[in-house]
């Protein structure tokens, strides 16, 4: 059983589950609600896929791919104690918050690096990365 999340364990588990894809780290996103199980988004410029992991063990039950034109949003919002991510595709739309107190290392390094310093911002937006 795992104490923390991993990005190489994320990625060799990517790489396992689509062995024709290239995977690079940074373009992680973990979204959290409650203690439901973990969506991991992975955002890369031409291929997105989610890992299913549970919120207890850390062990990734599922990786999917995310078809092309499913995605239709993804909305960053940083508050002052929850960092927030909106996720809405053409079928569904999903809201995630983590505490800022529960994120590890590279979360909050792939967060900043795709909120740009702002308090809202959206990252992805009609098929292409804002």
């Amino acid at each position: 059983m795992q104490f923390k999340l991993k990005e190489e364990e994320i990625i060799d588990f990517l790489e396992l589950n689509f062995p024709e894809e290239h995977f690079e780290k940074g373009r992680l996103l973990v979204g959290q609600n409650k203690q439901n199980e973990l969506h991991i988004f992975y955002l890369g410029e031409s291929f997105k896929a989610c890992v299913f992991t549970s919120f207890k063990t850390f062990e990734h039950r599922l990786a999917e791919s995310i078809t092309e034109g499913a995605l239709q949003r993804i909305t960053l919002k940083d508050g002052l104690l929850y960092r927030k991510m909106y996720i809405e595709f053409v079928a569904d739309n999903f809201k995630y918050g983590t505490s800022k107190l529960l994120l590890s290392d590279f979360q909050n390094d792939n967060y900043n690096a795709f909120i740009k310093g702002e308090k809202e911002r959206v990252i992805f937006e009609n098929g292409k990365f804002v």
